[in-house]
């Protein structure tokens, strides 16, 4: 028998159907097959400031600097045959765990909104029509948000 090479690192594995894996992925064989490896870390419950507008169901549109909680995600850990692999793109721990996070659809839960200063501001920065007097305690009454569908 010939020997193959191992993959072992973080990377981001994208399968047929438009899915992502991200998190360490290594080769395994079992008998003639061989199956990568996706072990998805943990994500704990944590606080976070948004950099940008956000829409936040029952919040509406949320300016940067809203502070956010996120729930936990638990780990998991997926087999990925080779023959349904696209692409394998190797990254960084740090990376990998950003993406992890972004892609994962949990719901955020306002815990507090910026102040009306720094929302105008904030507000100035995602719309142009939006003045200082325009802004009201959720950011914008414009409807330019609405219209754009952008946000």
């Amino acid at each position: 028998m010939e020997n193959q090479t191992e993959f072992k690192g973080w990377a981001v594995v994208e399968v047929m159907g438009h899915q992502r894996h991200i998190g360490y992925v290594e080769t395994q064989t079992f008998g003639a097959a061989c199956l990568f490896r996706v072990d998805t870390p943990e994500l704990p419950e944590r606080e976070y400031e948004i950099k940008r507008p956000e829409w936040i169901d029952g919040e509406g549109t949320c300016p940067a600097g809203t502070k956010v909680r996120r729930a936990a995600s638990p780990a998991c850990s997926v087999l990925v045959g080779s023959a349904s692999i696209y692409r394998i793109i190797p990254c960084s721990e740090e990376l990998a765990r950003e993406q992890i996070d972004s892609r994962t659809s949990r719901p955020l839960i306002v815990v507090s909104r910026p102040p009306k200063a720094l929302a105008a501001a904030a507000n100035d920065r995602c719309c142009e029509c939006a003045g200082p007097d325009d802004v009201d305690e959720d950011g914008c009454d414009c409807d330019c948000h609405d219209r754009a569908g952008a946000f």
